[in-house]
């Protein structure tokens, strides 16, 4: 059910002749204008939450492969690395 401009005047006025228009202006204010079925429930962040903690478990797992790749990778230019660096000290002996 969408609640018309109306309908929020009509409450706005029965409201101010109780609590006064300042009250009355700041409740109005904190009241959604959007209709009900474009509201944010519970269960849309539960389920919102839900799909987050997934998508980052996704990334975590691709993280943690890229960087053993990565580990890998620099394991074996570390020991190109020195291989080459023992063979020059060979030679230059």
């Amino acid at each position: 059910m969408s609640t018309t401009d109306k309908a929020r005047r009509d409450l706005f006025v029965a409201w101010e002749a109780h609590i006064g228009t300042d009250n009355a202006t700041t409740a109005m204010e904190l009241l959604p204008r959007q209709p009900t079925h474009e509201l944010v429930t519970r269960s849309d962040m539960h389920a919102f939450g839900t799909e987050l903690r997934g998508e980052m478990a996704e990334l975590r797992v691709e993280l943690k492969s890229e960087m053993a790749e990565l580990r890998a990778e620099l394991k074996n230019d570390m020991a190109e690395l020195r291989s080459e660096v023992r063979q020059e000290i060979t030679r230059l002996d």
